[in-house]
């Protein structure tokens, strides 16, 4: 639950702020329509509010599988420089094409437990035959 409610504050706050965005633009509008000037508050709040959209948004798409975890530090990785990094899968699979797929535990990767025993604890990647990681999900363990 602990990992549901990071995303569902990251979602919040990226409404938030658009929201917040979308109304300084309106009344940035309607200040141009009356021919009144534009104050910089507003100039500057319109550009820190799409800042801090852009930010959270970047997160969020990189931070799919686990909150914890930036995906993209994993993807178009070599698999064999991932088992030097981290030493031991706790399940490691490879198909007669060289492709096939790898399980860390997310408290290997991140050194916290944020996981009771029925949550998605085991961060999957798949690889391609030449070894490059394509795929990572979180999901439970096999037989758990």
């Amino acid at each position: 639950m602990e990992i549901a409610m990071i995303y569902i504050f990251a979602y919040a706050l990226l409404a938030v702020i658009l929201i917040s965005v979308i109304t300084l633009i309106v009344v940035m509008i309607i200040n141009i329509k009356k021919k009144k000037k534009v104050g910089k508050i507003i100039r500057n709040g319109i550009i820190v509010g799409i800042v801090l959209a852009y930010m959270i948004t970047i997160w969020i798409s990189s931070h799919k599988s686990y909150p914890l975890i930036n995906d993209w530090a994993f993807l178009g990785k070599d698999i064999n420089v991932i088992e030097h990094k981290y030493k031991t899968f706790k399940e490691y699979f490879t198909r007669e094409d060289g492709s096939g797929y790898a399980v860390l535990m997310t408290e290997q990767i991140t050194g916290i437990k944020m996981y009771d025993a029925g949550d998605y604890s085991c961060y999957y990647m798949e690889f391609d035959k030449n070894g490059k990681i394509i795929k990572v999900y979180c999901a439970r363990p096999f037989g758990g």
